[in-house]
């Protein structure tokens, strides 16, 4: 399907690895300009050559997209470019984990920054250009975790700082749809990345095991018995982005193998 955005400008906040990266290739696909935006400059430029290789046209910027400066320099870069962002993916990495009286105050005011106000600064960086044109689409990378806190995961920061994302999101949606902007959330699940294999590495030194039985075990709950491909969240990323999402916002849609367990 023709998603009907060749042309356009992608703003993509941690788009060197994991979710952000296929999410970024996917696009480029779809013939979107794409600015990749993330710390690690050898992980920027290989993402980037990947999509130039590819025949894709994308740039990186080295930035810190949970601060204003950061944000104002990847906006920058996208303008400078190719022109204002029509695009933006919200995605920044989540916060250690911890129990509740393993993370102090100040941990509290991290979590926030990354995980709320980050979507904030982005928002502001790039929706007065999409207001005058009429036409925008922000997808915010979360987690399901932030609409039903597994008992068995201590993500006590991102769990908080994530659902309050997600709230910020619908309230833009509420606020930027006579604009033609939409903007949605994804809660992810399990998918295979880098973190989620450091995540289970930790979790098999403490059971005394592989981490591929510790995924194994993992994966048992979950109806579709494996952990997702980051390329299947990322066509679920650029359907939202598409011209044909134009009728979808201000929804938290949950693509985690059927791990929650609500049917609301």
């Amino acid at each position: 399907m023709d998603l009907q955005i060749a042309g356009r400008v992608a703003l993509v906040s941690g788009g060197s690895r994991g979710l952000g990266r296929a999410s970024a290739l996917r696009l480029a696909q779809e013939g979107v300009c794409v600015v990749i935006a993330a710390r690690s400059q050898p992980a920027i430029d290989e993402t980037v050559a990947t999509i130039v290789s590819a025949g894709g046209r994308a740039v990186g910027v080295a930035a810190d997209m949970t601060t204003a400066e950061g944000v104002a320099a990847a906006n920058e870069a996208a303008n400078r470019t190719f022109g204002p962002p029509d695009i933006a993916i919200a995605n920044v990495h989540s916060p250690p984990d911890g129990d509740f009286f393993e993370v102090d105050e100040p941990r509290f005011h991290d979590a926030f920054q990354r995980l709320t106000v980050s979507i904030a600064l982005l928002a502001r960086a790039v929706v007065p250009a999409m207001r005058t044109r009429r036409w925008g689409r922000i997808v915010n990378i979360a987690s399901g975790s932030a609409k039903e806190p597994p008992r068995e995961l201590r993500h006590v920061l991102g769990n908080t700082a994530r659902a309050s994302g997600i709230t910020l999101c619908k309230s833009l949606a509420n606020e930027l749809g006579p604009d033609g902007i939409t903007v949605n959330s994804i809660g992810t699940g399990l998918f295979r990345t880098g973190f989620m294999e450091d995540y289970f590495d930790r979790l098999a030194d403490e059971h005394a095991t592989t981490r591929e039985r510790a995924v194994e075990a993992w994966c048992e709950s979950l109806p579709m018995r494996r952990p997702g491909r980051p390329e299947e969240m990322a066509g679920l990323c650029a359907f939202l982005c598409s011209e044909w999402a134009g009728y979808l916002t201000g929804q938290l849609i949950t693509h985690d193998g059927g791990f929650g367990r609500s049917a609301f």
